[in-house]
């Protein structure tokens, strides 16, 4: 089993966790669903955000499970789009 798994037929493509990941270790190939990387078992710090920040449930992580309370990732993922577009975020 790859450590993150997507279900195409819940995935929307919306790349939230792949911009949520602070390891960078989702990518979204040209099928246009999240992948993790060939090195993910050995950076990711199995945080969860990538299946937090997944309001459709399409992500499944080998080791954590979605939390009861996503708002840390969402925040985290709010956070670096307005980092993106200019504002200024929490850090």
């Amino acid at each position: 089993m790859k450590l993150i798994s997507t279900d195409t037929t819940k995935c929307v493509n919306c790349n939230k966790c792949v911009v949520v990941c602070p390891m960078g270790v989702i990518t979204m190939p040209l099928n246009g669903f999240p992948e993790p990387t060939i090195n993910a078992f050995q950076l990711c710090i199995n945080c969860g955000y990538c299946v937090d920040v997944c309001v459709f449930d399409a992500l499944t992580h080998k080791v954590r499970k979605r939390t009861a309370d996503s708002g840390a990732a969402l925040i985290r993922y709010d956070n670096i789009i307005k980092k993106r577009k200019g504002g200024t975020g929490e850090k």
